[in-house]
């Protein structure tokens, strides 16, 4: 689809640049301001970031904590970022809270309001970030933010971004003030605004709001250049507690206002390190930029890390990296080798910036750095006229020049250089800051917050809907927002495979090995993966329009029987898929029928060679074509309907009467719960469920996020429905912290108990309604979102205009109807807890839940 791109600047020098997505339900606004860590003085490190802390902290008519008012309500986010030469604050909202986000960004550029209270407060908040970050972070600081004070000599470029606390505890209100006059300008300032919005109203939105801000002079860019680096720079520091050294590597990048094909050919040598990596070295990764391509002025930095094995010294890591680079300067497979990289970058690019979110911040991003926000369109095509000439020449000046070499060894202590600082500078006196008053933001009118404007319903787009013989459904879905098709496959895994799911593993090991089908599908630029969860099997992956048809192949290629060999390696399990397969087992009791472990070609014809499931496609692609192309591909299939075999449960069928599972795993260092039963019959797809789910989640407003747990830090609690075996389901989990994973049960169980009892009102539901409606729309952020609605939904059995209508149903549904299917989803003596932890803890969970079953007259399983 061609870009719908605009750019302006009002007359106080905002710079504006917008573009029409028109398939967005939500939109996303950015403000890049032309200030990051290098732009900091001596002694002022880590301001930068400090600053970015504060602008979420109060303006003259949005008082603390009222920023997020218009994002957090409505499933919308928010955050800011601060880089080498830029800071950014973006946000993306329900389309209807365009002109709220505008006003918010608006309110901060103009007068910002700081205070000794939230001084402190985000001090104490970096403080934290600092030491999760970097302090108690194994290999802290490796590559950032040390890297760049081994490569670079100038106080801007070497210098700790994060700064130390010691020094930023001596800032003051006058201080941040002072760097707020210094470079928070509208002249200093890209906004980006990027949905489905007329060019010329979002235009007159943007002068109401940012076009009475007085132009401000701001400090000029600070001086970057480098004197050339002659010789490899070493840096070795030691780090208690690993077994493995680790080694960052920095090369001095290409400027890529100058040349830009030569930055790029750089971009395909980090891709290509990262797909190759070294032999013998472990968890080798490449990027261009510390913190990504096309993120800084120059100078920058191609940055390699690995961790060194203990047979191997670092130094001959650094000599194998430089061996590549020969090797690749002179390869004469370069023309194999660099193409499919070239190919991974630009879908990768695609599908990055199909959505409103990261397209905005890129768009501000280059427009404020190299004046180009048009790069964001042009990259694909600037990638794909790199030759593998010009990729060997940056291969051969890789391998021959000097670069900096950052490494932590194993040792007793932690050492880390000494912090940077500017040649001559006298380091300033620690004494205690002397108190300065609170300066007052200039005196204005207060300016009311704006209405909510009209919210455009989500919708898919084009689409087409069949279903094959063989029982599967196919969805097609226009959307041209990359030229690409996002593919979901998804497959039940049928009584056998439930009750094999270890072999069920190994089969989508060996199926995903055979024949190479993830390495040919990224060589043509796109994904093919394969999953299972134990309820599922599940091919992911997207394609480029030309390579669609290549991609249905290697689904109807899954049917070819396997060749399984004498044993597969086992993978470990996450908790809650080693808790639902018990879930399963038991609730299968008495219907299953024997499987003989091992056997793969009986689980694959279960699975694989009886038809059903679902196929979605959403992206560039014609709907009608695409489910017959489908159809053709598919043909092959079984047309025997996949059924399970036996008939499974009912949901009026199943036990109640709180069953109890306990498994016991020695290593858990917490308890994990889960409380399920199947939904009663009716339709799965009613309103009145989705929020009675969400009333009594930890959604926004629901009633357990209030709940307290005696936790010292705060537990994982949540509820949501699903699919279990062949019925809907409606659970609850929690992760509990094992000394009060008892009591914590207990206090859920009460919590429910309590909450059946008491009337969903309508107050209560409003804000979670309004909530739950505009959190749908990121489900139609990207075409990738959109094929995970679909497949989710298509497995749930729910139609495909569900997700459409869900807003409008949403709206109608009475709190009376969602008390009435809360109680329905969640009888909490009848449903099934299993536990997982060690044995101890475990014993206490299920031992305590008994005596409530039997003081409340259940009976325990």
């Amino acid at each position: 689809m061609a870009s719908q791109m605009h750019k302006a600047t009002l007359r106080n020098g905002l710079r504006v640049v917008f573009e029409r997505q028109p398939e967005s339900p939500r939109t996303a606004v950015c403000v890049h301001y032309g200030v990051g860590y290098r732009s900091e003085k001596p002694e002022r490190e880590g301001f930068a970031h400090l600053f970015e802390h504060l602008m979420f902290r109060g303006s003259a008519n949005l008082l603390p904590g009222r920023f997020f008012e218009h994002i957090h309500p409505l499933g919308g986010q928010a955050n800011g970022t601060t880089h080498q030469d830029y800071t950014d604050y973006h946000q993306v909202v329900p389309s209807a809270m365009l002109e709220r986000a505008l006003f918010s960004e608006a309110d901060r550029m103009r007068s910002p309001v700081f205070t000794e209270e939230t001084l402190a407060e985000q001090l104490d908040g970096i403080e934290e970030e600092i030491r999760q970050a970097v302090t108690v972070r194994p290999y802290g600081g490796l590559p950032w933010p040390l890297l760049p004070g081994v490569v670079f000599e100038r106080f801007a470029n070497a210098h700790d971004g994060y700064g130390r606390m010691d020094q930023l505890r001596r800032a003051t209100v006058a201080a941040c003030e002072e760097f707020f006059h210094a470079h928070y300008a509208p002249g200093n300032a890209v906004l980006t605004v990027v949905g489905n919005h007329e060019p010329e109203e979002l235009l007159a939105l943007v002068e109401r709001h940012f076009g009475d801000i007085p132009p401000r002079p701001f400090a000029p860019s600070p001086e970057l250049r480098e004197p050339d680096l002659l010789e490899d720079r070493w840096q070795i520091c030691t780090e208690p507690g690993v077994t493995a050294a680790a080694i960052a590597l920095g090369y001095r990048l290409p400027d890529p206002k100058k040349d830009i094909t030569d930055y790029l050919a750089h971009v395909v040598l980090a891709e290509m390190i990262s797909q190759h990596g070294l032999e013998g070295i472990q968890t080798v990764s490449a990027g261009c930029g510390v913190f990504g391509p096309l993120d800084a002025k120059d100078p920058d930095l191609l940055v390699i890390t690995a961790l060194v094995p203990s047979t191997v010294t670092p130094r001959h890591t650094v000599e194998a990296m430089t061996e590549r680079w020969i090797h690749w300067a002179e390869a004469p497979d370069l023309r194999q080798t660099q193409p499919p990289a070239v190919r991974r970058l630009i879908a990768r690019h695609h599908r990055e910036h199909a959505e409103a979110y990261p397209r905005s911040r890129a768009r501000g991003r280059l427009e404020l750095l190299f004046g180009r926000a048009e790069l964001l369109d042009e990259y694909p095509a600037l990638l794909a006229e790199v030759d593998p000439e010009q990729v060997a020449a940056a291969a051969r000046r890789l391998g021959t020049e000097p670069k900096g070499i950052l490494i932590m060894s194993p040792g007793a202590t932690r050492t880390r250089p000494a912090p940077v600082r500017e040649p001559g500078l006298v380091p300033a006196a620690t004494k205690a800051p002397r108190a300065v008053a609170v300066t007052p933001a200039p005196a204005t009118a207060a300016r009311p917050v704006p209405p909510v404007g009209v919210q455009p319903p989500p919708r898919y787009g084009p689409w087409c809907e069949t279903t094959l013989a063989g029982g599967t459904g196919i969805v097609a879905v226009q959307d041209r927002r990359a030229p690409l098709v996002e593919l979901r496959l998804r497959l039940p895994l049928g009584v056998l495979g439930w009750q094999r799911p270890d072999d069920v593993d190994a089969l989508t090991q060996l199926l995903a090995r055979r024949d190479q089908a993830p390495t040919r599908a990224e060589a043509a630029g796109g994904s093919f993966r394969l999953a299972t969860d134990g309820q599922w099997l599940d091919a992911t992956g997207y394609a480029t329009p030309s390579t669609t048809g290549a991609w249905l192949g290697r689904v109807a290629e899954l049917t070819a029987p396997v060749n399984a060999p004498a044993a597969l390696p086992t993978r470990h399990h996450d908790a809650h898929l080693v808790m639902d397969t018990a879930l399963r087992r038991h609730w299968l009791a008495g219907a299953l029928s024997a499987a003989v472990p091992g056997d793969l070609d009986a689980i694959h014809e279960s699975v694989l060679r009886r038809g059903g499931g679902w196929l979605i496609a959403v992206g560039d692609l014609d709907p009608e074509r695409f489910t017959a192309d489908a159809e053709r591909a598919l043909s092959t299939w079984s047309a025997v309907p996949h059924t399970p075999g036996i008939v499974l449960p009912e949901s009026g069928t199943i036990q109640p009467g709180g069953a109890m599972l306990a498994l016991h795993h020695d290593a858990s260092e917490d308890v994990q719960v889960t409380l399920s039963a199947p939904e009663p019959a009716g339709d799965i797809g009613t309103a009145a469920r989705y929020l009675a789910t969400a009333v009594s989640g930890i959604q926004f407003q629901s009633r357990l996020s209030a709940l307290a747990l005696g936790a010292a830090s705060e537990p994982s609690l949540y509820a949501a429905r699903d699919v279990c075996l062949g019925l809907a389901r409606a659970y609850i989990r929690a992760t509990l912290p094992e000394q009060y994973a008892a009591p914590s049960t207990a206090a859920i169980r009460e919590a429910l108990r309590t909450s059946l009892t008491t009337p969903v009102t309508a107050a209560e539901l409003e804000p979670i309604r309004t909530f739950c409606a505009a959190q749908l729309l990121g489900a139609f952020d990207s075409p990738a979102a959109k094929a995970d609605l679909l497949r989710d939904c298509a497995s749930a059995g729910r139609p495909v205009v569900w997700a459409e209508r869900l807003p409008d149903l949403l709206r109608q549904t009475t709190a009376a109807e969602v008390g009435a299917a809360r109680n329905e989803l969640f009888p909490i003596d009848a449903m099934t807890l299993v536990a997982l932890g060690k044995p101890g803890p475990v014993s206490e969970v299920t031992s305590q839940w008994a005596r409530e079953l039997d003081d409340n007259g259940g009976a325990a399983g």
